[in-house]
C-alpha cells in the first residue's frame, strides 16, 4: 500500500503542473521564442560573442552556462545516491569460479590474464585517454566537450576494472575518492563563475574574468575551465557507480 501511494504521488507531482500551468510553448509553434528570434540570435552572434565556432558549445556552456552547471550537479548527486544505496553491503568482489574460467593451453594462465590481452587493452586505454583529451580541449571549436570526455575516461576505467585485473592497474580509485572527484567537477564549475565577480561582472560572465587577455579570449578560457569541471564530474560519477556495483556480491538485499 505504501509503495502504491508513493507511485501515485509521483505521477501526480509530474503530471499536475503540465495540466494546470501553460508554461511551455507548443511543439513546432512558429511564433514561439526559439522559432522566432532566439535561435536566429545564437546563429548570428555565437562566434562574435563567445569566440566559439561551435554553436552547440556556445549555447550550452556560455549562453546557458548556469543551467549546465546544475546538470553537472545532478550527475554528482546521482553518484552520491548510488553510494548511499549500495554502501552498507558486503564489499567482497564477485569471483568467477575456477570451473568457468578459460585457461591458455601453453602457459596454463587464465585467458583474461594473458600478455596479449593486457598489452592490447593498455594500448586501447591509452588511445581512449588521448582521444578524451582531444575531445575536451577541442570541444569549443569542434564536436565534443566535457560530457563526452568524462564518459570516455569513465569507459577507460571500466575497461581497467572489468577486463584488466592487473596487479598494477592503469589507475584505480576507491568509491569515496571517486565520489570526491565527482563533487570536485561542479565545484570547479562554480569557482569559474565566481571569477567573474572579481572583474565586476555577473556570475559566469566570462568576459569579466581577471585575466590579462582580450575579451574574446576570456570566453575561450571560461568555456575551457567549465568543460574541465564537467569532465571531472562526469568521469568521477561514472567511476563511483562502477565501484559501487562491482563491490556487490548480490543485488538481493535479503542476502
Amino acid at each position: 500500500m505504501r509503495k502504491a501511494l508513493t507511485v501515485i504521488l509521483l505521477i501526480a507531482a509530474l503530471t499536475l503542473p503540465f495540466m494546470f500551468f501553460d508554461i511551455l510553448p507548443d511543439i513546432g509553434d512558429p511564433a514561439s521564442a526559439p522559432n522566432s528570434h532566439v535561435s536566429d540570435y545564437y546563429i548570428e552572434h555565437a562566434v562574435e560573442e563567445c569566440n566559439s565556432p561551435n554553436m552547440v558549445t556556445a549555447v550550452i556552456v556560455d549562453y546557458r552556462a548556469f543551467d549546465t552547471m546544475f546538470e553537472t550537479t545532478v550527475m554528482f548527486l546521482a553518484g552520491v545516491a548510488v553510494i548511499l544505496i549500495l554502501a552498507y553491503h558486503p564489499k567482497r568482489r564477485l569471483i568467477v569460479p575456477t570451473r568457468f574460467r578459460r585457461f591458455d593451453r601453453r602457459t596454463g594462465a587464465p585467458m583474461y590474464n594473458t600478455v596479449n590481452k593486457d598489452v592490447m587493452v593498455s594500448i586501447i586505454q591509452s588511445l581512449i585517454l588521448i582521444y578524451a583529451a582531444y575531445v575536451l580541449f577541442h570541444g569549443e571549436v569542434s564536436l565534443g566537450g566535457g560530457f563526452q570526455a568524462g564518459a570516455l575516461i569513465g569507459m577507460t576505467y571500466l575497461l581497467d576494472v572489468m577486463v584488466c585485473r592487473r596487479e598494477v592497474p592503469l589507475f584505480r580509485l576507491s568509491k569515496f575518492r571517486a565520489g570526491a572527484a565527482a563533487g570536485l567537477g561542479p565545484f570547479m564549475y562554480a569557482v569559474t563563475g565566481l571569477l567573474s565577480f572579481v572583474g565586476g561582472g555577473l556570475y559566469l560572465q566570462y568576459s569579466k574574468m581577471p585575466f590579462p587577455v582580450h575579451e574574446a579570449e576570456l570566453h575561450s578560457i571560461g568555456i575551457t575551465l567549465v568543460e574541465i569541471g564537467v569532465t571531472v564530474g562526469v568521469a568521477g560519477t561514472i567511476i563511483t557507480i562502477v565501484n559501487a556495483l562491482t563491490e556487490r556480491i548480490s543485488f538481493d538485499d535479503e542476502l
